[in-house]
């Protein structure tokens, strides 16, 4: 008995599974991804017509006071000492140095992403955690019962959200439940009416309510969808048949046998969906002026604020690499012949 249970903890040992050439090949090609668009970041902002200086009101400035702003900002050397540069302030440095923002001079950039971050990181973290988890039940419900009213209906619902934008949905949430019914606040007056702590929770789930309905409500029948779709399938399979056969409990079957083998597509779904979800999240954030990532681009587009715009299209590059990632690592414990390619 010993034995054998000390062969079943070896088999699932943890960093084994992390070893195998599939995942290896995978942090490979994350990793010249994230070069390739870490040298668009550098390029695109560089390529925008006219002068930085406009940005920072700068017009009005003396010839050698203009010289000494372009010098301190380092944005008058040849682009590839600009490159260098880039490089060293965004990996030789803690934290990352994104320089100064030009519409919101002389405020450093790392602080205003960064207290912008959490505010997006909270709002797709709890939507996607909700509509995937609910979608992914629900799916695996509807194809228990497939035929059935319910799931007919689900198919008209994924047909017409998909076609629902994120900003006309939450234009009519804000009508509804802020202006008629008065439930739940519009918009937050300004970025620091609230402080991102624990002692202002309540106001920051109170505020962030409609954003995360508005997202939950659009992506949840998708997730429902494919799940749905995907272990149809899966029911048609000889070891599902097998196992009802041997008089497996219905929540055994649908739940420890066919929809195990059933997530690997929602999971690829989510990932691979994760750039669209956050601009969606993004655009969201700009109708309910929420204080994320989203809210200062926009703010920051209208500026002009070049390095503000860079720093955050770095994180937001970055957010959906490694979610990506994740999905590639989480295929090895969900699927045993991921180990062997």
């Amino acid at each position: 008995m010993l034995r054998t249970k000390d062969a079943r903890v070896r088999r699932l040992h943890f960093p084994t599974r992390l070893k195998t050439a599939y995942v290896r090949r995978r942090i490979i090609t994350t990793v010249i991804i994230f070069l390739v668009v870490y040298l668009l970041n550098f390029i695109i902002p560089r390529l925008e017509p006219g002068s930085i200086l406009s940005a920072i009101h700068g017009a009005d400035l003396l010839p050698a006071q203009r010289e000494q702003l372009l010098q301190m900002l380092g944005v008058n050397t040849p682009y590839p000492q600009q490159f260098e540069n880039y490089l060293k302030d965004t990996f030789l440095t803690f934290p990352p140095n994104f320089g100064i923002s030009f519409a919101r001079y002389p405020l450093p950039v790392w602080a205003l992403v960064t207290q912008a971050l959490p505010w997006t990181l909270l709002l797709v973290g709890i939507s996607q955690a909700i509509a995937w988890t609910s979608g992914v039940l629900l799916g695996a419900w509807l194809a228990w019962h497939r035929g059935s009213k319910a799931d007919s209906a689900m198919f008209s619902v994924s047909n017409f959200m998909w076609g629902v934008p994120s900003y006309w949905l939450a234009t009519i949430f804000i009508y509804v439940f802020a202006i008629r019914l008065k439930l739940f606040p519009a918009a937050l007056s300004s970025s620091g009416a609230i402080g991102f702590n624990l002692g202002s929770a309540e106001s920051i789930l109170l505020h962030s309510f409609l954003p995360i309905l508005t997202l939950v409500v659009l992506n949840f029948p998708q997730h429902a969808l494919v799940m749905r779709n995907t272990m149809v399938g899966v029911l048609q399979e000889d070891f599902i048949k097998a196992a009802e056969a041997r008089g497996l409990r219905t929540r055994t079957l649908v739940l420890g046998h066919a929809a195990r083998n059933a997530l690997l597509p929602s999971i690829t779904n989510l990932a691979l969906g994760f750039g669209a979800i956050l601009s969606g999240a993004y655009l969201v954030e700009i109708i309910f002026s929420y204080p994320g990532l989203g809210y200062l681009i926009e703010q920051s587009a209208i500026g002009r604020d070049y390095p503000v715009l860079e720093a955050i299209f770095f994180f937001s590059a970055m957010l959906v690499l490694i979610a990506n990632l994740a999905a590639d690592i989480a295929y090895t414990f969900l699927d045993p012949r991921v180990e062997n390619e």
